[in-house]
């Protein structure tokens, strides 16, 4: 549904975007991840291109938007919605003034336009607000505002440029379950701009992981997630899945270490899916006669696929050790022997 080709983006002697290829798939929710001055609004904007790009090629829907005269673009936008990060409500228009605005624009009859404004609003809940004004409303809901107006045209893509980084967490949550509901609802091909990996965790299938310009990342949500290559990866993933032990757990494993002479490994499991509702532990148990004690962990859910990371202390047989974790590995753990 999008395809970026080969994205350069130059502002005079700044390089914002260094050679980007991404391919978004129809009806798929993909989040583009990163750090403030990473590239990202830059990225989001060549798409429907308020930014056109200094060099490379932006296909949407089967059209080259790079090889389109200004009249023709005009007409392609009307198939990408864009969701900003402040809102962009006029003032001086109501609710219903503000997600009426685009069909105006486009000259659909105002008969045509009550009926689909309507419609709209009933899809984020805003019916009863229908005539309140942009200062009478709060952020929440200014941003369901915002979407509705954006899915006015029946946009194909809908583009989202940090939608929620001024929303609290419930409301985030609840904007998050709107966009999701929609994909899910019309099939609409979303891209998600966030520096959030809990926007990214909650409602994307894949995402691409952009620094200083490039991606250096790409995956399917849950594999990124258990598996980051990349340390700026890795210091995403932190914000949701610690990539590192507490020194309180640090303290206590040199503690049991310590107290006991038997040859022992700290092992740190990460898995996903179906391997997370293995009794993956006791079968080690079993098969290699291992002594294990969890000392940290956490299990969650992203898009209702399950994944965890586990700290085992694992004693026993320095071999049967060896065999454990070889043995983990081939079932689809990932495994890193830690140092403490």
């Amino acid at each position: 549904m999008v395809e970026l080709q080969g994205i350069v983006q130059h502002y005079g002697d700044v390089q914002a975007l260094r050679g980007i290829d991404l391919s978004v798939a129809p009806g798929q929710v993909f989040g583009v991840i990163g750090r403030s001055g990473a590239g990202k609004s830059s990225l989001v904007r060549t798409i429907n291109l308020l930014n056109r790009p200094t060099s490379g090629r932006v296909v949407v829907d089967g059209r080259e938007l790079t090889a389109l005269n200004e009249s023709q673009l005009r007409d392609a936008r009307r198939g990408i919605g864009l969701v900003f990060q402040h809102f962009n409500l006029l003032s001086s228009r109501t609710v219903f003034g503000n997600v009426a605005l685009p069909l105006e624009l486009a000259g659909v009859r105002p008969q045509e336009i009550r009926r689909r404004v309507d419609e709209l609003l009933d899809l984020v809940g805003l019916v009863a607000l229908r005539d309140r004004y942009p200062a009478q409303i709060s952020g929440g809901q200014k941003q369901r505002v915002g979407i509705a107006r954006a899915l006015a045209n029946r946009p194909r893509v809908l583009l989202s440029d940090e939608a929620t980084s001024a929303l609290d967490p419930e409301t985030t949550r609840s904007i998050l379950a709107l966009l999701r509901q929609i994909n899910r609802d019309f099939g609409l091909t979303v891209v998600l701009i966030t520096h959030q990996m809990q926007v990214i965790k909650q409602v994307a299938d894949r995402v691409a992981v952009l620094d200083a310009g490039r991606v250096v990342e790409e995956g399917e949500v849950v594999q990124v997630f258990t598996h980051p290559r990349e340390p700026v990866t890795r210091g995403l993933v932190e914000d949701v899945v610690p990539q590192k032990l507490p020194d309180s757990v640090v303290a206590r494993i040199r503690g049991l270490m310590a107290e006991d002479a038997t040859p022992g490994e700290l092992l740190r499991l990460a898995f996903a899916g179906d391997r997370s509702d293995q009794p993956l532990l006791s079968d080690l148990v079993r098969r290699f006669g291992l002594d294990l004690n969890i000392v940290h962990g956490q299990v969650d859910e992203i898009q209702g696929r399950p994944f965890g990371s586990l700290a085992v202390l694992a004693r026993g047989a320095r071999g049967s050790i060896v065999a454990a974790v070889d043995h983990l590995r081939l079932s689809g753990v990932r495994v890193e022997v830690a140092h403490v």
